[in-house]
């Protein structure tokens, strides 16, 4: 008996009948039968074929199955790839993790969503997808593959108001009247016409790019909002009494979250939920339930100490959490957290178009603190801005940052970008008796 066993798979070609019976007579004497692909109806029929062939040819012809065992299939990863190293936790999850507009037309292609809500399009992570019009382009690519879908668009960005030319959805558009910023912004993410190139011109500004611009060269015009926030009032503790417009009345709610940012994505949410015709008295009340998470506006107390996260990726998300900082009316302790790892985006010069001059000549800080991989890079933005450097203590750790908010003795704002952000608030949160940002 031949102790050597030659193992053949049994696949589409190797099905053939004639085939197989060449193999056996060339001295195949194993037949795999892969159960991880096929079904067990396909494996019956490859199981008799290769029993009446063996009869047929008397010959000793084993059967081997490889039988399903656990597998993880996987999609893409946001950056295209990771790296796993020794010791690294990988998790996996059924859970929706945040995706971008990378994948726009993937997600789009796949889910055929019954609508699509764009807020707004700020320069973010230039060196993974370019001018902030590619990435407008990403998320078109993706309304293409979804026809059926009702998009909801804000009025008060260009870049996004655009998306809904040209196109076979219905349309659906929101954004903030009457509501402006006394400042004129120093840096436009959007200051050309996408029809024609010329320089648009405001009536108003909201914040950034944003608010009532046109084209004085070819006429083009913000579309009228379907669904318009009318009035902000400050609410005690940080969130806002909203009043807002739409087709069929006027409703209002109170938003328990800080900043106008925040109103507009309130606005881009019940826009959305009226598109899906989700009763709007129960959407409004679930807004001054909403709570603050992931860093985004996040609170914590950590020992006596309280804490704001905010997280920043791009000049004008930093400029409002900057101006959000300012309006701050007790003394507090800022910091800056900076890293530039993928998800980041590995070009960190957007720093230096964000407005810290304007913070630090409204504000003096006793103390100011920085962390993360480009601390130092963060220490000289703040020292160009104004900073007394010797106010700027750099914390190696993430530990470092956490001792010293323990014993801060005020409230405490942390500014970080994407992945400082994962590494700080994962500390700070098991201080505070919380978990990690899936629990």
């Amino acid at each position: 008996m031949r102790k050597t066993k030659i193992v053949c798979p049994i696949g589409p070609a190797s099905s053939d009948r004639a085939v197989f019976a060449d193999m056996c007579r060339a001295g195949m004497n194993v037949a795999r039968l892969n159960f991880s692909h096929g079904t067990h109806e396909e494996q019956k029929a490859k199981l008799d074929m290769i029993r009446s062939v063996r009869e047929e040819l008397g010959l000793p012809i084993a059967i081997l199955l490889d039988t399903k065992g656990p597998e993880y299939r996987i999609r893409t990863f946001r950056n295209g790839k990771i790296t796993l190293n020794d010791g690294d936790t990988l998790t996996f999850t059924t859970r929706d993790i945040e995706g971008d507009e990378g994948i726009s037309p993937a997600v789009a292609a796949a889910l055929q969503p019954r609508a699509v809500i764009v807020t707004n399009l700020f320069r973010d992570q230039l060196d993974r997808y370019g001018e902030v019009t590619h990435t407008r382009d990403l998320i078109a690519s993706g309304i293409q593959k979804a026809p059926g879908a009702v998009l909801c668009l804000n009025a008060d960005c260009s870049l996004t108001a655009s998306l809904g030319w040209d196109v076979p959805n219905k349309t659906v558009y929101f954004g903030l009247e009457n509501i402006s910023s006394d400042a004129v912004p120093s840096v436009s993410d959007a200051p050309h016409c996408l029809r024609c190139g010329a320089r648009y011109a405001y009536r108003r500004y909201t914040f950034a790019h944003l608010g009532d611009g046109y084209c004085p060269a070819c006429g083009a015009q913000r579309p009228a909002p379907d669904m318009a926030v009318e009035s902000v009032e400050a609410l005690p503790g940080g969130g806002s009494a909203v009043t807002m417009k739409t087709p069929e009345g006027t409703v209002s709610f109170d938003l328990a979250l800080p900043a106008l940012y925040n109103v507009c994505n309130a606005a881009a949410a019940l826009t959305a939920a009226r598109t899906m015709g989700w009763d709007m008295d129960i959407c409004c009340a679930a807004l001054a339930d909403f709570g603050a998470v992931f860093g985004r506006m996040e609170q914590l107390t950590v020992g006596e100490t309280s804490v704001r996260i905010v997280l920043v990726k791009n000049p004008a998300g930093c400029d409002r959490a900057l101006e959000f900082l300012a309006s701050q009316s007790e003394d507090v302790l800022p910091i800056f957290c900076l890293n530039d790892n993928a998800a980041d985006g590995t070009d960190v010069s957007w720093i230096w178009d964000a407005d810290y001059e304007s913070l630090l000549a409204a504000r003096r800080y006793a103390s100011i603190g920085v962390y993360g991989l480009r601390a130092q890079d963060m220490r000289l933005r703040l020292k160009y801005a104004g900073a007394d450097d010797a106010a700027i203590t750099v914390y190696d750790t993430a530990d470092d940052l956490a001792a010293a908010v323990q014993c801060a003795g005020k409230p405490v704002v942390v500014l970080p970008n994407y992945t400082s952000m994962l590494t700080v608030r994962d500390k700070l949160s098991a201080l505070a008796g919380g978990g990690r940002f899936w629990e």
